[in-house]
């Protein structure tokens, strides 16, 4: 979805509990809403940031798997990392090329390196689009995954993300 308004307004959830409603508008009329309890840092810069990072963190998700998770109050705020890598997986760090700085996202639990790699790879796809020949910087990376001390594990670059997508079409 090629993304041309974002609004940030006030709403009240269904509890009546004030929250933070970023809307994200596309082309043909397809919209995405995240709505947040609270957003550190307060302005519209910061509620659109942790809005990104709340859609990133949820396409990596998997469906509830049980009833207990189906129940549960959906609380991803809270982080909690006591190893880089256990039986569960990993933790990793997705920072974005945006132009000549770097965006990076909460930390999400992948089930391993290479599983993270391939979301990298698939987001660097997803890059591609809003590049501009000409206009953009059409070398470097687009997408680092880091681990939990910062360490880059893995960087998808523009050439590989093109050779990535050209394989997958």
């Amino acid at each position: 979805m090629q993304i041309i308004r974002t609004e940030v307004t006030q709403a009240s959830a269904p509890t009546g509990q004030p929250i933070l409603r970023v809307i994200f508008c596309g082309e043909g009329g397809d919209c995405v809403t995240v709505d947040m309890a609270r957003v550190e840092g307060g302005n519209d810069e910061a509620a659109i940031d942790r809005a990104k990072a709340i859609l990133v963190q949820t396409a990596t998700f998997d469906v509830a798997a049980n009833d207990y998770d189906a129940r549960s109050n959906g609380n991803f705020d809270e982080v909690a990392v006591t190893a880089a890598n256990d039986e569960n997986g990993g933790v990793y760090i997705f920072e974005y090329r945006d132009g000549e700085a770097g965006h990076q996202v909460p930390p999400s639990r992948m089930p391993s390196l290479e599983a993270a790699r391939e979301e990298a790879v698939r987001c660097a796809i997803d890059l591609l689009v809003d590049l501009q020949p000409g206009t953009d910087d059409l070398s470097g990376w687009l997408v680092r995954v880091r681990d939990e001390n910062g360490e880059v594990l893995c960087a998808i670059d523009v050439r590989e993300a093109q050779a990535a997508r050209q394989t997958r079409q």
